[in-house]
């Protein structure tokens, strides 16, 4: 190893540039992929409703006792909130196979894909569970959970974190 000395006490050799760090995510990407990947894993969580039941009469056979339960993304909201995830679990796969191959994306794909996933699952909020099957059973009480609200946040993550990845495509672009 050879050191050269011209008015620095020291400084180390000059390296050449390793062309792979280029291909590393960003860290828009990051958050890109790491909101999908929660919004996915937390679809299978089971707060994102309940179904409470009141005692039931029976008829002569007596009553049914009063019971709650609770279900997951796939139950109750219908494929709005379905294609949200899946769209989530799309961006995850396209930042995977950008960090893996040299394949280029438009800019704004990310954020267009973090706006849609925005748009159907706050329809799914405000629309409520309501593909459940019990609409309008008496007795039958569907209620939203504490998850559906919380699934807005990883969508707006990535439509935001997809608008710091077309600006950060935009400075390299003029760089070049």
């Amino acid at each position: 190893m050879v050191f050269f000395v011209h008015r620095r006490i020291w400084s180390p050799p000059r390296m050449r540039a390793n062309t792979t760090t280029r291909r590393r995510s960003t860290r828009p990407e990051f958050v890109i992929g790491l909101s999908g990947v929660i919004l996915f894993v937390l679809s299978f969580v089971p707060w994102w409703g309940s179904i409470t039941t009141s005692a039931l009469r029976l008829g002569q056979s007596g009553q049914l006792p009063s019971a709650t339960g609770s279900f997951n993304a796939y139950f109750g909201y219908g494929w709005m909130l379905e294609l949200a995830i899946v769209l989530g679990a799309a961006a995850t796969g396209l930042v995977l196979g950008r960090g893996l191959s040299k394949v280029r994306l438009p800019r704004w794909l990310y954020s267009w894909i973090g706006l849609a996933m925005t748009v159907l699952t706050l329809a799914s909020v405000v629309r409520g569970p309501v593909d459940s099957g019990f609409e309008g059973v008496a007795g039958i009480e569907v209620s939203r959970g504490p998850l559906v609200v919380a699934a807005v946040v990883p969508c707006v993550l990535i439509a935001l974190a997809g608008i710091g990845f077309a600006r950060s495509q935009r400075r390299e672009r003029r760089r070049r």
